[in-house]
């Protein structure tokens, strides 16, 4: 009997072809709201569920039997109570390594459309306009990378050795000099506060947690430079938008490029600080990842994580509640 995986509708979608060629499995898509998604798991029997980025927070955690597993299409795994699925005795996994090309060169392109106005020099000439401004090259400016991941590691890499950016790493984890050199980084940084002040842009890639809540404070903007940019491509409530409106509408900053929301798709936390109306702000739909590319090797790594998990080789697994082996052996 081939095992049967449910998967969100719209995860199938994005790499249908991947999905529809493995023959040891069968992926079955469905409706990624979470009464609907557990019905579709119970119907089928299925003791596997592929997800994107929504929260599931109930009927999800019962509706998988014991020794099941909950894939993430993707990195971050804040849609996905780990408590719940551990003490429901399921394993958690993701695709790590699988976007880190895409979700950096979309932070890249983020910085070049602001420090070239490209929305607001393409709107007015949608609207025959001809109005040219003067931008900034993005040669010899400093960036900060906060979170010197595999991720940030990257988008220091090609704003390094591609644009010739001077690029400052920050992280809460302790980082060596010699690797990070390797990697472009021109300087770590142990004081934050040091390295908001001397930035021109600023590139986020930390994880949503509890301790990262609104990490990008009132606070944290107002040591911004006037001139600089800050780009968010990694998750929206490490972000204090109400902040980030008010910062950027009193000109305090320059402007900023946000891929990633509190509310998605986004609706503004306030209706009267809605970063829509800023010209200086770059927005787009949580698509970091939403390459081809990457959507076929977190396929390929969804697949991989469930051979291993079918054939009990925990070892081969991106297993991220380390606790459930602990639990099932």
């Amino acid at each position: 009997m081939v095992p049967i995986v449910c998967v969100t509708l719209k995860e199938y979608q994005k790499a249908k072809s991947v999905f529809d060629s493995c023959k040891e499995l069968k992926f079955i898509p469905a409706d990624l709201q979470e009464h609907l998604l557990a019905e579709t798991i119970k119907s089928h029997k299925a003791s596997a569920v592929v997800l994107g980025v929504d929260q599931y927070k109930d009927e999800l955690y019962t509706a998988l039997p014991k020794g099941g597993i909950i894939l993430r299409f993707g990195v971050g795994h804040d849609g996905v109570d780990k408590k719940k699925a551990t003490e429901a005795g399921l394993f958690v996994t993701n695709t790590p390594g699988a976007l880190d090309d895409s979700v950096a060169e979309h932070a890249i392109l983020l910085m070049g459309s602001l420090a070239r106005q490209i929305p607001q020099h393409y709107s007015n000439m949608r609207s025959s306009q001809w109005q040219p401004s003067l931008g900034y090259e993005l040669r010899g400016k400093n960036l900060l990378v906060i979170g010197c991941g595999k991720i940030g590691s990257k988008v220091a890499s090609i704003a390094s050795f591609g644009f010739g950016m001077k690029v400052i790493g920050y992280d809460t984890q302790p980082l060596n000099h010699k690797e990070a050199s390797r990697f472009g980084f021109a300087q770590l940084i142990e004081s934050l506060d040091e390295g908001i002040k001397q930035a021109d842009f600023i590139s986020l890639h930390i994880p949503s947690i509890p301790a990262t809540r609104k990490f990008v404070s009132l606070k944290f903007l107002q040591m911004m430079k006037s001139s600089a940019y800050i780009i968010n491509t990694s998750r929206g409530p490490i972000v204090d938008e109400n902040a980030l409106y008010d910062i950027i509408s009193s000109g305090k900053i320059a402007g900023a490029g946000i891929d990633v929301f509190e509310n998605e798709p986004y609706v503004p936390i306030n209706t009267l600080k809605d970063l829509r109306n800023l010209p200086n702000v770059v927005l787009t739909p949580h698509v970091g990842s939403s390459t081809i590319e990457a959507c076929d090797r977190m396929a390929e790594c969804v697949i991989k994580n469930l051979v291993a998990h079918f054939q009990k080789n925990r070892e081969q697994m991106d297993i991220v509640n380390k606790e459930i082996l602990k639990v099932i052996k």
